[in-house]
């Protein structure tokens, strides 16, 4: 039996975020398992052309496995002429999206963005249906350059969102099985896509402490809070709403607290280049702005420490597919605040503080701080052990099962 696993996920901008996270933990897995297994199971490894996404796995010596290269990440062929993408563009869209997948008995996708072949069993991993459901916050109106009579800008806006809506789509059809990362997940399919609820498998994903390979370095000393510290780790997209955390950290700063805030991910470089437009003008005239740390990207070891030694992270998300910093925090015993919706519920159960705005922030943040060290430490307890209960072995054993159940 051979088993396909697009490793493109490793390859892209996903590599450290969640889809790359999922996709090292379950392969690494799911590897292990087949070779641990009786029966006669090999590999074949889908990915473009130049960095080895295996470098970020853990394989074992003598795993029976080949490779399917796909060529350069279209973003970095400057060699493709207009015919070039036309016919890439067809194949993603009408046509058999991933060469040799035919090769494969079974396949297993992380993205849906790479394609679903229909020419092999897929198992398809969904995470979630951000883009779809914020649509207005990933993806442009063609309505405005028509209006301006820009008829190149409207044709390209027109065709991105087509690509989009039409690879979705197609993805979730070809799909032999839909393994979602949470019930909410998966009940957001079924109801938007109208896919069959026995075609739909819930996995949900783990937390572990093991530090995961990655480029990072660490934190220079002098960046690192000096007092203590609200925390948010993650993007700073739109449905992420960071700029609740400011409005809180702010006016706990008003009422005389001395603490920092402690911004973490790709989208904290520094302050003034913040993505978010909403949120970095609500960075920039914060009254105690130098007291708003951002540190970027950081490694596993810094994260953590920082996630130790927090008062609280903050997380107010409009919708996550499941939220694994929550379960990260939980298990590092650093409270969690965070908005009661999509997966967050079912991910932190009544073990972390749930608010609605940032006025709730600033009131659960100021409840942590008045617990007595023996009740605070009860409910850290509490949370460390619901958490532990979310593994990366069930998921992956689930994914696995799905794989080989043919």
């Amino acid at each position: 039996m051979k088993i396909g696993i697009d490793l493109r996920a490793l390859q892209t901008g996903h590599k450290y975020r969640g889809i790359g996270e999922v996709a090292k933990q379950t392969t690494d897995r799911i590897v292990q398992l087949a070779y641990d297994s009786p029966e006669d199971i090999s590999f074949i490894f889908y990915e473009y052309d130049g960095e080895d996404p295996k470098e970020l796995l853990h394989l074992p010596v003598g795993l029976k496995y080949e490779v399917v290269k796909l060529g350069v990440m279209p973003e970095e062929d400057l060699t493709a002429g207009k015919l070039d993408k036309l016919r890439r563009h067809y194949a993603g869209l009408y046509g058999s999206p991933i060469k040799d997948s035919g090769k494969s008995d079974v396949f297993l996708q992380f993205d849906y963005a790479f394609g679903v072949p229909k020419n092999t069993r897929t198992v398809l991993i969904k995470h979630d249906l951000i883009p779809y459901l914020f649509w207005d916050k990933y993806f442009e109106s063609a309505w405005v350059p028509f209006k301006n009579k820009a008829a190149r800008t409207t044709l390209r806006t027109l065709f991105t969102n087509y690509k989009f809506s039409r690879t979705l789509r197609r993805s979730l059809r070809n799909a032999s099985v839909i393994v979602s990362v949470s019930e909410s997940t998966k009940q957001d399919v079924e109801k938007f896509f109208r896919v069959n609820a026995k075609k739909v498998k819930v996995a949900r994903l783990g937390v572990t402490l093991k530090a995961a390979k990655t480029g990072a370095s660490e934190v220079a000393a002098d960046k690192l809070p000096t007092k203590p510290y609200l925390l948010f780790v993650g993007a700073g997209d739109a449905r992420r709403r960071v700029e609740d955390a400011v409005a809180a950290y702010n006016n706990l700063k008003a009422d005389g607290m001395d603490i920092q805030l402690v911004l973490v991910g790709e989208n904290f470089q520094t302050l003034e280049n913040i993505p978010n437009p909403v949120l970095r003008n609500a960075v920039m005239s914060s009254s105690y702005r130098s007291d708003i740390l951002t540190l970027g990207y950081v490694d596993d070891a810094a994260k953590q420490d920082l996630f130790r030694k927090a008062i609280a992270f903050t997380y107010p998300t409009l919708y996550e597919g499941f939220g694994i910093p929550v379960l990260e925090a939980m298990l590092l015993e650093c409270p969690v605040i965070s908005y009661r919706n999509s997966s967050i519920p079912e991910v932190g159960g009544n073990h972390i503080y749930y608010a609605n705005n940032w006025s709730d922030i600033k009131e659960q943040i100021e409840s942590i701080m008045s617990l007595t060290n023996e009740e605070s430490d009860r409910r850290k307890k509490a949370a460390r052990l619901h958490a532990e209960r979310f593994t990366w072995d069930s998921t992956a054993s689930i994914i696995y099962q799905e794989l080989t159940n043919f």
